[in-house]
């Protein structure tokens, strides 16, 4: 499939004037909700974004730990405990044909049944997407919907789900599909509950490779997402999915733009933000310092034009942090909060940090520096809670086991 012009018109940090605002100390407080234990029985390592449900019960999943080592789905509720919060362990997985490795978060449908995806598990070993039904005395009961086959219908899941408004699911695998570079794929329900996939689109090396994260619907139900790898400088790309003009057609890819791995980037493995029109995301590494971007991209005037990328922010993996793998997420003032994995004052543990957009210039504010080995390392993108405070994971904490956390002024 040919793929349409793409611009490498990069605009630099200084020429659009960002500001960078960093704080002599943490603007917010750190409260530990839980530390998960060191001998992972309880999980281990929660690489997975947060959500909550209406009481502000807050639901994740970790990578490994559990019974079996290979991860669990874990709910945390507000109680009487010296932290105020309590673990219940909803789901331990067993791995074999059953699933194993959560790496991605959770979503809710509309009757509480929760779905995600896991990298390894089920009948081929090649990852799953399953749903977990609340039943009497707390009891969550598992049903595997999908299992990759690890050939053309794709293999290692590790990006969420979404929900479209009949229901159906979407998703990226990082490999499989021809000739392996990984898709995006949709699950439909049929008769008797049985989940039919569909693929939507198999990337080859000249789009950009390897769909990491969620896709999201754009206004006219078109799918957008990035890609981590491969591209003419092998930097990875942004790509959109317009839907069948026609019932029963394909859906067309279109790469966005492809990151040269230079002053714009290098590796985006976040899920995008759309926002007024515009793309927002993060990358892994490049920028002027080699610590990854914040990035903008600008849709042409054109349905078929190149897209246009403004670095926001290059991290120095200074005090302001660096490799930012979760990407952003936004409250209702256009405002986004994001997660570094390293940098930071006093020791290197990773930051959280806003970027704002303030008389026409942006300006960037770490609002929390972690403290390596203790707090570090922190994944998964935000949940800004129905409180207005900030929620997260981090997988470097209590003996390497990760834990969750919220943030307060």
């Amino acid at each position: 499939m040919k793929n349409q012009k793409i611009s490498h018109s990069t605009t630099s940090a200084l020429a659009v004037s960002v500001a960078i605002l960093m704080l002599a100390s943490n603007s917010l407080a750190e409260t530990v909700l839980h530390r998960f234990r060191s001998g992972g029985d309880d999980g281990l390592a929660p690489y997975g974004r947060l959500i909550s449900d209406a009481e502000g019960n807050l639901y994740g999943t970790t990578t490994f730990g559990g019974t079996s080592g290979t991860g669990t789905v874990f709910e945390l509720t507000k109680s009487q405990a010296p932290a105020g919060w309590t673990e219940t362990i909803l789901h331990n997985f067993a791995g074999g044909n059953d699933a194993s490795q959560p790496w991605a978060g959770l979503i809710f449908d509309s009757a509480g049944n929760l779905y995600g995806t896991t990298f390894l598990g089920g009948t081929s070993n090649a990852g799953t997407v399953y749903e977990l039904t609340p039943g009497q005395g707390g009891v969550w009961t598992e049903t595997l919907l999908y299992s990759f086959a690890g050939g053309t219908d794709g293999s290692g899941p590790q990006s969420d789900l979404i929900f479209d408004g009949s229901g159906n699911l979407y998703g990226t695998t990082t490999g499989g599909g021809s000739p392996g570079n990984g898709i995006v794929f949709e699950l439909t329900s049929g008769q008797g509950g049985v989940w039919t996939e569909t693929v939507l689109h198999r990337f080859v090396a000249s789009e950009a490779t390897s769909p990491r994260a969620a896709v999201i619907f754009g206004t006219h139900g078109e799918l957008y997402g990035t890609l981590a790898n491969d591209g003419a400088s092998g930097a990875g790309g942004v790509f959109r999915l317009d839907p069948p003009a026609t019932k029963g057609g394909a859906w067309r890819e279109r790469t966005l733009y492809i990151f040269t791995g230079g002053a714009d980037g290098l590796g985006p493995l976040c899920r995008l933000v759309l926002y007024k029109g515009s793309l927002y995301g993060t990358t892994v590494e490049g920028g002027a310092s080699g610590g990854g971007v914040m990035f903008q991209l600008t849709p042409p005037a054109s349905h078929e034009g190149a897209w246009t990328e403004t670095v926001l922010h290059s991290f120095t993996c200074g005090s302001d942090g660096c490799l930012g793998w979760a990407g952003l997420i936004m409250n209702r003032n256009g405002t986004f909060y994001g997660t570094t994995q390293y940098g930071g004052l006093p020791s290197n543990g990773g930051t959280v940090f806003q970027l704002k957009l303030q008389g026409g210039i942006w300006t960037e504010a770490v609002l929390y520096s972690f403290i390596y080995d203790a707090n570090h390392f922190s994944a998964a993108a935000l949940l800004l809670g129905k409180d207005g405070r900030l929620y997260g994971t981090t997988v470097g904490s209590s003996g390497n086991s990760g834990m969750v956390f919220k943030l307060r002024p």
